[in-house]
C-alpha cells in the first residue's frame, strides 16, 4: 500500500511517485522459456495423439509462459489444421461405413434372389471354352454373370453343368466382420496384406435365405467378399485355399 503524504507540489508529485512503485511489476519478465519449450513438445505430442482437447489446454499454458507469442503462430495453424483434418477424416470413415454396409446389404440380396438361377443373374453370360477334346455342346466349364451397383461389380461365377457350384464375389470399399453379415465365424487366419502387414481372413457361416452358403471376407479396406456354394470348390480346387486358409 502506497501512502502519500500531504504536499505542496500536489497531484503531478504523487503521481511520479506511483510511477517509480510500479516499475519493479511492469518490467518483470514473464513465463519462462523451460515451460514454454515443454508446453509446445507436449502440444505437438497431443497432436500426434489426436488429443485436441490437451493441446489446446497446453496452447493455453503455451501462451502463459512464452514471451516471444510469434513462435506460437505456427502452433496454432497445426491445431486448426490438424483438427480439421481429423473432422474431415472421421466424416469420409462414417461415410465409407454406411455405403460398405448398404453394399454388403445389396449384395446378399442379390445373392439370395439368384442363388437358384446364377445363370439368369445377366442376359450375356460370358463362358470359358470347353476342355480340351470335349464337344462344342459340353457344359463342363465356367461361366460368368455380373451386374453393375453404381461404382461395383456384383458378379457370379458357376459352373454349366452344374449351377449349384457357384462362386458370388463383389469387392467392399471399407471393412466388414461376419457379425455385420449376420454369419456365424467358423475360422480366421492372417493373410499377406499391402505395405508388408497382414489382414485378418474369417470364414463365416451364413443363415436365413444364405443358409448352406459360406462368406469369406478380409478385414482391409477394398478387399473383395466371396458367398460360396459348398460343391464349388470341387470344379475350382485351386480355390480351396482361399476358403480354407493354411
Amino acid at each position: 500500500m502506497v501512502v502519500f503524504a500531504a504536499s505542496p507540489r500536489g497531484a503531478g508529485h504523487r503521481l511520479a511517485l506511483l510511477s517509480l512503485a510500479l516499475v519493479p511489476i511492469t518490467g518483470c519478465k514473464q513465463g519462462d522459456p523451460e515451460k514454454c519449450s515443454q508446453a509446445q513438445t507436449v502440444v505437438r505430442t497431443a497432436l500426434e495423439a489426436g488429443d485436441f482437447a490437451s493441446a489446446k489446454t497446453w496452447r493455453e499454458y503455451a501462451y502463459k509462459q512464452c514471451e516471444d507469442r510469434s513462435s506460437l503462430a505456427a502452433l496454432d495453424q497445426s491445431i486448426v489444421q490438424r483438427e480439421s483434418a481429423a473432422t474431415a477424416k472421421k466424416i469420409a470413415d462414417e461415410q465409407e461405413t454406411r455405403d460398405t454396409n448398404a453394399l454388403a446389404k445389396l449384395f446378399f440380396q442379390f445373392v439370395a434372389d439368384n442363388r437358384a438361377a446364377p445363370d439368369k443373374t445377366s442376359q450375356t453370360p460370358a463362358c470359358d471354352a470347353p476342355p480340351t477334346g470335349a464337344p462344342a455342346a459340353s457344359k463342363e466349364r465356367f461361366c460368368t454373370a455380373s451386374r453393375q451397383a453404381g461404382n461395383h461389380t456384383l458378379e457370379v461365377r458357376y459352373w454349366d453343368a452344374d449351377h449349384g457350384a457357384f462362386r458370388f464375389t463383389t469387392t467392399l470399399d471399407g471393412e466388414i466382420d461376419c457379425k455385420e453379415l449376420a454369419g456365424t465365424v467358423s475360422k480366421q487366419w492372417d493373410v499377406p496384406a499391402v505395405g508388408g502387414k497382414s489382414a485378418k481372413r474369417t470364414r463365416c457361416d451364413l443363415s436365413g435365405a444364405l443358409q448352406g452358403l459360406t462368406a469369406v471376407v478380409t478385414a482391409a479396406h477394398h478387399a473383395p467378399l466371396y458367398v460360396i456354394s459348398p460343391s464349388y470348390v470341387a470344379h475350382d480346387p485351386g480355390w480351396h485355399a482361399i476358403l480354407e486358409g493354411p
